[in-house]
């Protein structure tokens, strides 16, 4: 394997960081490259290695603290490397700064005991050359094309092309050279024969605990200094188990303070060594691993930041290592019972055909780019642990299909506790031609994705293994067998589904729910109105979808993602199935998430997207539920007065659009004061003019945003509304301005002086 750990007085120096002394010993401050320079991702791949120096990723920005290596060193065999994370040290101007060359001075000193060093220099510039013959009192050795057995040391600094050259470099060090490497690939996409290149040479580093990649590359357009100072805790393998280890470091960090270089460095740790790895039974160790027990967060025992959250995503880490070495479709994971949740052993396992109408097509809002997959549920189920078998006719393969089990793919690492397992839990495969075998060790509901380009209009498919789930389709489901059988189907995930919109809930939510029809003609209600504001047809090419989750991200309630809505399953799901409730109370969460599919984030100025989401949400409550305008509304709005107080307190207080666009419900009042006074056509046609604006004339800048807003609700009041932006400090241009001075100038009664 590609891993070879070194036991003996040259490793056991490096741990205990007499590298970092020798190599920094009468070094200053070390100035990082300049544009277009840069510094490219080193990271370590066992406990060997010693960080010498770091840099700070953005040494302007303290809230967005990130440190990577620099520069590391390492053994392999009787001989050792030195992994630059640029090569600009080799090259001018960096070569000709006093503490740079202070420091190659070092490395041959380190490097090398013979008084007369033998050097070999592959890259580099003439500076180097003339600084390494002059002062270094170096030999320079070899040519530009073959390595020369003789050298002590060799700086390198260029890219390797070929697997004999590599081998040979990988000899010259075990027989007790010096490799200097500083990594040589250009900042940006790399070539084929780059990659190549780097995945060759990475074959050596490795061996000697290191890898070097672009993963995470920096730019300095001035100078800053490299830091000599104590490496973070999330840098660098040995550093990162002794913080987890000793509960210094607690994860999630954010991923600009040391977050996205943890992960990394663990992911590449555990899938580059081999699972006998003396790195692997340290990790297991600092991590309590046992496969059959692991931590499994649950409502009763959640996972928590500063408790047991860092050995919880070690352990995650290493399973899913281990899977990835020896997938086990039959694997079951622990937290699988709790959720998604368990399939009786007694269920039936069918098989069965299935026709599916496919439903794809833009609804006209915000959505994924063309070609986006488009779930289409089946009424089935896939049991953790369990194949199933799907049977694709060989014309339909070419429709680029695939399989889901699942729908819960929210990403919850970063919340301070979880009370199910925080990862995406779907899987997904690609439908081939005959027989593709499909398995989860989540399990879920089974769905085949579509894309939304594909001119299918149904779809036939068998499959074998899966288990039926409650599902009830507006307009097709007999009412009677659903309350005789399919509602007492034994998957634990149901589905109602109607043109649409399709709600994806916990079977035991709709157990003894009568008349799913009276639900879905609910939400086809709240549909068609947002369709209404928003200037959308109807029906819809494809139902919304919104999917209940035990747990959302924090700071979330409910939360809209590119092509789903997700809520809690709490007393909102309730709710959401109880169309009495929701007809005569509604619900300001679910209309608000469904607004914000609705919004033109493309025309919307800066600071609407929270505002301009809940025209629709009052727009459902007042044209749906006619409930008016203020019932129902956020508790600062509630009435025409505590409008006219709002207004009152933010004109007396210094006002101006930052306040504005801080501050949702205020801006709001702006906009629930033109529908007091004009009602909502003004916004309609506003809304209609937007629908019918191409894309590819947008308004381009954010003060165009404005002015197009502007001129635009101005013209469907015939009101010069100069003057009422100009109180709300919403900036309006003068060109814009004047497209509507002829009309008679508007202030509602709270805003005017008296």
């Amino acid at each position: 394997m590609w891993l070879v750990l070194v036991v003996g007085q040259a490793s056991s120096l490096a741990a205990q960081g007499l590298d970092k002394a020798v190599l920094l010993q009468g070094v200053g401050k070390l100035p990082t490259p300049v544009e277009p320079d840069f510094m490219a991702t080193t990271i370590t791949l066992n406990e060997q290695p010693e960080i010498i120096l770091t840099v700070e990723a953005n040494p302007d920005d303290l809230n967005q603290s990130l440190q990577l290596i620099a520069l590391a060193s390492g053994r392999l065999g009787q001989g050792k490397l030195l992994a630059f994370s640029t090569p600009a040290y080799f090259h001018q101007p960096l070569v000709q700064q006093a503490e740079v060359r202070q420091l190659l001075l070092n490395c041959l000193s380190w490097g090398s005991s013979a008084r007369h060093k033998r050097v070999q220099v592959w890259g580099g510039d003439a500076a180097l050359t003339t600084f390494m013959t002059q002062q270094g009192r170096a030999k320079l050795v070899g040519t530009a094309g073959a390595l020369d057995p003789s050298a002590d040391v060799l700086l390198l600094s260029q890219e390797v092309t070929d697997t004999a050259t590599v081998r040979r470099i990988e000899g010259f060090v075990r027989r007790g050279g010096t490799l200097l490497y500083a990594y040589p690939l250009p900042n940006g996409p790399h070539t084929p024969a780059q990659k190549q290149s780097e995945a060759r040479f990475n074959q050596l580093l490795r061996k000697a605990g290191l890898m070097q990649s672009d993963y995470f590359t920096m730019r300095y357009a001035k100078p800053t200094h490299l830091l000599a100072g104590p490496v973070p805790p999330y840098l660098g393998i040995r550093n990162m188990l002794a913080s987890v280890e000793e509960k210094v470091y607690q994860m999630p960090l954010a991923p600009m303070k040391g977050g996205y270089i943890f992960n990394y460095t663990l992911e590449q740790v555990l899938a580059l060594n081999p699972a006998d790895a003396p790195i692997q039974r340290r990790i297991r160790q600092v991590a309590h691993y046992r496969p059959d027990s692991l931590l499994v967060p649950t409502p009763e025992k959640p996972v928590k930041v500063g408790g047991n959250y860092s050995v919880y995503m070690l352990q995650h880490l290493l399973r899913e290592n281990q899977l990835r070495e020896h997938p086990d479709p039959a694997y079951v994971a622990p937290a699988a019972a709790t959720f998604p949740g368990p399939v009786p052993a007694a269920a039936p396992r069918l098989t069965t055909e299935l026709v599916l109408p496919v439903r794809v097509g833009t609804n006209g809002v915000v959505e994924p780019r063309p070609g986006y997959r488009l779930a289409h549920g089946t009424g089935l189920y896939v049991a953790p642990g369990e194949k199933v078998v799907i049977y694709l006719a060989a014309k339909d393969a070419r429709h680029q299909l695939a399989a889901q089990i699942g729908v819960h793919s929210v990403d919850l690492t970063n919340n301070q506790r979880f009370t199910r397992e925080p990862f995406d839990l779907t899987r997904r495969f690609e439908l081939k031609p005959g027989r593709t075998e499909i398995y989860s060790p989540y399990g879920g509901a089974l769905l085949v994705n579509i894309p939304d380009t594909s001119s299918l209009k149904e779809l036939r498919i068998k499959v074998e293994g899966a288990v039926r789930a409650p599902r009830f389709e507006l307009g097709k489901t007999s009412l009677a067998e659903w309350q005789k059988t399919i509602r007492q189907y034994p998957a634990p995930w149901a589905e109602l589904v109607s043109n649409n919109i399709s709600l994806t809930v916990p079977s035991a939510r709709i157990r003894a729910l009568d008349d799913p029809a009276k639900v879905l003609t609910f939400w086809d209600a709240v549909l068609a109105t947002n369709a209404k504001l928003a200037a959308l047809p109807a029906p819809r090419g494809h139902p919304e979808r919104l999917v209940v989750d035990q747990q959302l991200p924090d700071g979330a309630y409910m939360a809209t993602g590119i092509d789903r809505i997700f809520v809690p399953d709490d007393e909102s799901c309730a709710h959401m199935l109880d169309a009495d409730f929701m007809w005569k109370n509604g619900s300001w969460g679910h209309f608000h998430e469904i607004g914000h599919r609705h919004q033109f984030l493309g025309i919307d100025f800066d600071g609407l997207s929270e505002v301009s989401v809940n025209l629709y949400t009052r727009y459902v409550f007042d044209k749906l539920l006619h409930k008016g305008l203020y019932t129902n509304n956020h508790e600062r709005l509630r009435s025409k007065q505590q409008v006219a107080e709002e207004v009152k307190r933010y004109l007396d207080s210094s006002p101006s659009f930052e306040k504005w666009k801080a501050d949702p419900i205020l801006a709001l009042a702006m906009y629930v004061q033109l529908i007091d006074a004009f009602g909502w056509e003004p916004i309609e046609q506003v809304y209609r003019q937007y629908r019918q604006l191409p894309r590819s004339q947008y308004p381009a800048t954010e003060a165009a945003k404005r002015d197009y807003w502007f001129s635009a609700i101005s013209t469907a009041t015939r009101r010069n509304l100069g003057p009422f932006f100009a109180q709300w400090r919403v900036p309006v241009g003068e060109e814009a301005a004047q497209r509507v001075a002829n009309y008679p100038t508007w202030l509602p009664t709270e805003m005017q002086k008296k």
